[in-house]
């Protein structure tokens, strides 16, 4: 498993959460860790916003966007990028009452599921629910 770690925002993010967060939710899914390698980038509101406008022609900040770069029969194996904006993360943690650690958790094993080949739908959220059950009182930094 590789994961690199950007950051583009002031936000303190620890890779060895990102790591542990990855990890299970890989576990979750029954995917092999092995091959699976992620870009991890957090941005401000501005710069995913422009990113979304550009690549998916939406013209809003959003807190998620990843990236599959599996090509062929590699498809879903998990190679990709992920981009998370902590700025609305933070925001969506208020509003449902919960640390920002579990929402991070929530949402990167989003975009990690993504990477493995989900799309939204009952398996997916329930994977999702899953991961970041395990955050649950662990506390916002």
């Amino acid at each position: 498993m590789e994961i690199e770690i950007f950051r583009k925002t002031k936000k303190r993010i620890e890779k060895s959460f990102v790591e542990k967060v990855v990890r299970k939710t890989l576990t979750a899914s029954g995917k092999k860790a092995a091959a699976f390698s992620v870009s991890v980038v957090f941005l401000d509101k501005v710069q995913i916003r422009e990113m979304n406008r550009k690549y998916r022609k939406i013209d809003k900040a959003t807190d998620i966007l990843s990236f599959d770069y599996s090509l062929g029969y590699n498809k879903g194996k998990g190679e990709g990028e992920l981009f998370l904006c902590p700025e609305l993360i933070e925001k969506s943690a208020k509003e449902n009452k919960v640390s920002f650690r579990k929402e991070l958790a929530f949402v990167l094993s989003h975009g990690v599921l993504h990477l493995l080949g989900f799309r939204h739908g009952k398996k997916m959220y329930e994977l999702q629910d899953t991961v970041s059950s395990k955050f649950k009182y662990q506390n916002a930094k």
